[in-house]
């Protein structure tokens, strides 16, 4: 594991040549790069499936590779920004070298910008930062993310509706998305919260169903758990 992510460092040292003129071949060699690490990911993403296996038989008690695997993902996720960021840049300088072209925000640091007035509480100007770059951007890796925080600025202000249709939309747009587990759990809290506790309940169990080796399916069942009990009272 630490050879594997010790090779990592010095294609992330050419990201910090960012500002100087890459060529295509330089992309395209980057894009190797990042697929072999997405398949490497792969691999170790199977055998913490197979821990969470092993955890929910009471087999474990804990996973001692999650915190690397975690790592792993994202420093395959930052190269997999960095190299889009990457081709933008290209692409603009490619088009011309006017104050258009230099003044364009990259991906990321779009993005970033967003997601700090997310943290920062500024919800309403988090999503208009989100919806830009989805705008711009749909296919980027982080457009879920992206729609991922547009959900979470409208939970944030107790807007439990739109929140869950915002939500929806991480499954709708992106089928393949790490993050649907995790919007499913939340358009089960957004049921929950509208007094809706039966619908609530059927989406947990898709949530068990489709996920059963991820933490949210951990959380499904518990929550599952207390709706049985309140009824039974």
């Amino acid at each position: 594991m630490f050879k594997f992510l010790a090779a990592l460092f010095p294609i992330l040292f050419l990201f910090g040549c960012m500002e100087q003129v890459a060529s295509q071949s330089d992309i395209d060699y980057l894009k190797k790069e990042v697929s072999k690490l997405q398949l490497k990911y792969a691999a170790l993403e199977a055998k913490q499936a197979e821990m969470y296996s092993k955890y929910d038989e009471n087999l474990v008690n804990t996973d001692v590779s999650s915190a690397s695997i975690q790592e792993l993902y994202k420093k395959t996720s930052k190269l997999s920004q960095d190299l889009k960021d990457l081709e933008v840049a290209v692409k603009n300088q490619n088009s011309g070298s006017g104050d258009s072209s230099k003044n364009m925000q990259l991906p990321s640091k779009m993005y970033e910008n967003a997601y700090n007035d997310f943290l920062l509480s500024k919800y309403e100007v988090a999503i208009v930062g989100f919806k830009s770059f989805l705008k711009q951007y749909k296919d980027h890796d982080l457009a879920e993310q992206a729609q991922y925080y547009i959900a979470e600025s409208l939970y944030s202000q107790e807007k439990y509706s739109e929140a869950y249709e915002e939500y929806k939309k991480v499954e709708e747009e992106y089928s393949q998305s790490k993050l649907i587990p995790a919007a499913r759990l939340k358009m089960a809290l957004c049921l929950e919260l509208l007094n809706r506790k039966n619908d609530a309940v059927i989406i947990l169990q898709t949530i068990l169903t489709d996920y059963p080796k991820t933490a949210e399916a951990f959380t499904a069942k518990e929550k599952i758990k207390i709706y049985t009990n309140d009824k039974s009272r």
